[in-house]
């Protein structure tokens, strides 16, 4: 998968696991889309986790894909905080 220098990924599609896809906005505040078969059931609370590690990095303005695999909120967070920190828009403060 290639990147543009505002995006960025983490994770891995193995059970238990997930990927994370950002890219780093101008503008349009944080919109955040999953993708899992307990999206039903969990599909807010996927969302708020990725929302609150955003809001702890400061970004404001983010496209954010959420693949669930059935992973743990433990996990969520930890790809959604490695996804950020490759990403280069972030690593040069345009976030």
């Amino acid at each position: 998968m290639v990147f543009k220098e505002n995006e960025s990924a983490c994770g891995t599609n193995s059970k238990g696991d997930v990927i994370v896809t950002l890219e780093i906005t101008s503008a349009g505040g944080i919109n955040i889309e999953v993708t899992s078969k307990v999206l039903p059931k969990y599909g807010e609370s996927i969302r708020k986790s990725v929302g609150e590690i955003l809001a702890e990095f400061k970004i404001t303005n983010a496209n954010v894909h959420v693949e669930d695999f059935g992973a743990l909120d433990f996990a969520i967070r930890a790809r959604t905080e490695g996804a950020i920190k490759r990403n280069a828009f972030y690593k040069e403060g345009k976030r």
